[in-house]
């Protein structure tokens, strides 16, 4: 038996060393994504009418795998905080966006998106257990600025949960 499980862990480890020998795929290069990068200060105006105001720092990592977002990076006592992290899933063909923030486990999600050319923006979609939720990112390359808008489905009927613009510091 002590065998058996001492063949079958060999046998799993070089499988697993044989699909990671390569090491990860190359950088991601994505010029949209780029403009993200950056001290940013965003205005956020929520569904309800209630206005706050954060800092957002945005930078590559993970071997410019990720592009990551630290909501609340600037504040002293932020309010709200995030770690949001933007890659691209190859196999899949569409863009992935893991939400973690002070809300908790609860509340993290993933959402998938694909990039919109002609609006120089990205959508992505998440489904929460409590209703489908859409944060759609557009980039206007005049002003060097961000919008995101952020709807939300409750009973059946898509409302603005929160509409942001990005300013760079």
């Amino acid at each position: 038996m002590k065998r058996s499980t001492s063949l079958f862990l060999i046998v799993l480890l070089l499988v697993f060393a044989d699909t990671h020998a390569a090491g990860p795929p190359p950088p991601l290069e994505d010029h949209l994504l780029d403009n993200f990068v950056g001290d940013w200060k965003v205005e956020r105006k929520m569904g309800n009418g209630r206005i706050a105001q954060t800092s957002v720092h945005c930078e590559w990592v993970l071997k410019h795998q990720f592009i990551r977002f630290h909501y609340g990076s600037a504040d002293a006592k932020p309010e709200y905080e995030a770690f949001v992290f933007i890659g691209f899933d190859d196999a899949a063909k569409n863009y992935v966006c893991h939400w973690v923030d002070v809300f908790g486990a609860r509340y993290s999600a993933l959402g998938r998106g694909k990039i919109d050319s002609d609006l120089l923006g990205i959508e992505f979609r998440f489904e929460p257990k409590d209703g489908e939720l859409t944060n759609h990112f557009t980039f206007d390359p005049q002003t060097k600025t961000w919008t995101s808008l952020i709807r939300q489905q409750e009973n059946g009927e898509w409302k603005t949960f929160a509409e942001e613009k990005w300013t760079k510091k």
